[in-house]
């Protein structure tokens, strides 16, 4: 009976967009002395100006460790070893028309980031103008998760998660995340979003008690 009920609902499904195509996003995950880097977004009518780790689209007939190296090489000019590319979390976005976000982290490369739009940031401390979905994506990886929704949603009898953990229930970024969100300094407390998704953290409070403006290795830009 069960068959007979969903069969006719993924036919009416396929009848109302019949062409219909999953966009696959490739981020990369890079992590020196406990620094994650981060790229600014430019120019493409979302989110512009907010940090996000460097990704692109996946283009036709490339794989996704293609896809890693073509970045870090077009996006942060460095060159990657393909054979220590990994999987680290995949993030299914329903807040558009969908699309599945592959996060690879990497264990080495060769090379420094020569492009001023890529930043280093302390893992423990992350900028409040990240994209959202790009912020929730890398909590959820903290949180053990190797897989999530965005946005969030609770499956019935789950108790609560949004997503599949690892097996062991942990997460580490090379030892830099690792601990539940609201411990690990990752995310403000607080926080709203504004437009374009762009997080805002409300009452953050910096850690060495002044205000919380330092510079950072991104042309010398002054962040807050």
């Amino acid at each position: 009976m069960t068959r007979t009920l969903m069969h006719p609902m993924a036919a009416d499904t396929a009848r109302k967009n019949p062409h219909f195509q999953l966009i696959v996003d490739v981020h990369l995950l890079l992590l020196s002395d406990g620094d994650l880097l981060l790229g600014r977004r430019a120019n493409t009518g979302y989110g512009d100006g907010a940090y996000e780790p460097p990704s692109d689209r996946l283009a036709e007939r490339e794989t996704l460790v293609e896809a890693a190296v073509r970045v870090a090489g077009s996006q942060v000019g460095i060159q990657l070893d393909s054979a220590r590319v990994s999987l680290a979390h995949v993030m299914h976005d329903v807040s558009g028309s969908g699309r599945i976000a592959f996060f690879l982290s990497v264990s080495g490369w060769t090379g420094q980031p020569a492009s001023p739009d890529v930043c280093w940031f302390p893992a423990g401390d992350l900028p409040t103008n990240m994209l959202d979905r790009a912020r929730v994506a890398l909590r959820n990886y903290a949180d053990g998760m190797r897989f999530s929704t965005y946005p969030a949603f609770v499956p019935a009898g789950t108790g609560g998660t949004d997503g599949f953990h690892a097996s062991n229930g942990s997460a580490v970024l090379n030892g830099s995340f690792g601990e539940s969100d609201g411990i690990n300094g990752l995310f403000g407390a607080g926080e709203s979003y504004g437009a374009n998704g762009v997080s805002e953290a409300k009452g953050r409070s910096p850690r060495n008690g002044s205000p919380a403006r330092r510079v950072q290795a991104c042309g010398g830009r002054l962040l807050g």
